[in-house]
């Protein structure tokens, strides 16, 4: 399996090394939600900063987010919590073509958490999302990581939020003005926030791979799409990870507790993701995507999730406005419970998510408000460690700054 798959990725190379005449993707497609500092795939002012900041041989970038965060369930039981964190980019360039780059998270936080709710919630401390080294052998073309990888980049809470996990990444670009192909692979260990693999003295060191393709296809000057494939697998998932999952959502196999529990399905399968922006006005644009998620090691009525979005900004010149809908279910086994979102309620859910937000462009700050409901696929869920998942509903106010640099 594992050689066919690398033997796809090389004819693939081969075959759109060919269609790919030069390596600078001309990115003139311009709306409102890609003037945005928080909704654009890749802002242009972080750009601007670091070309700003080129010659030095060290940049570091910095924002700041407060924030109220609120989980109720039906039962009563419920989170509040509120606080500030700063948010660091740092980069420091080692040799001309290996850089150092860091994403670090500090968080300060106070509130009243329910057990239901455990680590889930933010919490006080430093929790690093980016540290690794980056090295570019051929140019713009492939890029090698070693250190913590952030997953944001996969754009799929469904499956795993932004965290990072300690490993390997090796990732080829082919791009001109009109089609961009990426090519990525991943080898890395599943840890906690803290970056702890949280493993017993005998286990096995859990492992998570991905092999990725993306396409980017350059429409015109009013729309573009971009298609996703990755096939993933997790493997020796610690007990503790089994345990906690089968409270968010995930059967539990045997065992009952954090020393011996286990989960009852495997965890490899495949992603798929399509998105599709319009640029129906200078002022106007509208964004949809569609994910797809399917665990082959789970039986087909636990194996299943989707995340339909649409997305809608104005430009009023001063300020920019937008608003979200998500439609989504994510079934008991579909992902892993431990490390998709909360704020979909993790697995064994069926909900939808609604966001409104408001960004200024002079101040470079922007407010949002989120909220969610997550009801239950299966109603009776089973009572794990005393505590039982229930239909969940999710406030969350955010106010954040752009990034600026010293």
């Amino acid at each position: 399996m594992r050689v066919h798959r690398y033997l796809h990725i090389a004819l693939a190379c081969a075959f759109f090394g060919g269609l790919f005449g030069t390596n600078d993707l001309a990115y003139a497609y311009d709306s409102a939600l890609q003037r945005s500092q928080f909704l654009a795939n890749e802002p242009s002012y972080i750009k601007i900063i670091e070309a700003q900041m080129e010659e030095r041989r060290a940049s570091f970038m910095w924002r700041m987010r407060f924030e109220s965060l609120n989980y109720n369930t039906d039962n009563n039981i419920n989170s509040n919590t509120m606080g500030t964190s700063f948010r660091a980019r740092m980069k420091y360039k080692l040799l001309e073509n290996l850089d150092f780059k860091g994403r670090v998270w500090l968080n300060f936080r106070s509130g009243r958490t329910q057990a239901l709710f455990g680590d889930q919630t933010p919490t006080s401390g430093l929790y690093p999302r980016e540290l690794k080294l980056s090295w570019t052998p051929m140019s713009d073309y492939l890029t090698i990581d070693g250190g913590v990888i952030p997953q944001t980049w996969l754009n799929m809470p469904i499956f795993i939020t932004s965290r990072g996990f300690p490993g390997l990444s090796q990732r080829f670009d082919l791009k001109n003005d009109t089609l961009g192909l990426s090519l990525t692979t991943q080898q890395l260990i599943p840890t906690s926030t803290t970056l702890s693999t949280r493993v017993a003295e005998k286990e096995e060191v859990p492992t998570f791979f991905t092999e990725s393709a993306e396409l980017y296809y350059n429409i015109s000057s009013a729309n573009w799409l971009r298609a996703r494939f990755h096939w993933w697998s997790f493997k020796d998932l610690p007990h503790v990870v089994a345990y906690e999952s089968a409270i968010y959502g995930n059967t539990l196999g045997s065992g009952g507790n954090q020393n011996n529990a286990t989960f009852k399905y495997e965890f490899e399968g495949w992603i798929t993701q399509l998105i599709f922006e319009q640029k129906l006005s200078n002022r106007l644009a509208l964004q949809l995507q569609w994910n797809m998620l399917q665990n082959v090691r789970a039986p087909s009525d636990a194996s299943d999730a989707q995340n339909i979005r649409a997305h809608v900004a104005y430009d009023s010149g001063r300020w920019i406005y937008s608003g979200s809908y998500d439609n989504f279910f994510i079934e008991s086994d579909a992902a892993v419970s431990s490390y998709n979102s909360f704020n979909f309620g993790n697995t064994n859910r069926i909900g939808y998510a609604l966001e409104a937000a408001a960004e200024s462009k002079d101040w470079g700050v922007q407010f949002s408000l989120n909220y969610s409901n997550a009801d239950l696929l299966n109603q009776n869920p089973p009572v794990v460690g005393g505590l039982q998942q229930d239909n969940l509903q999710t406030i969350w106010f955010k106010v954040e700054t752009a990034y600026d640099f010293i």
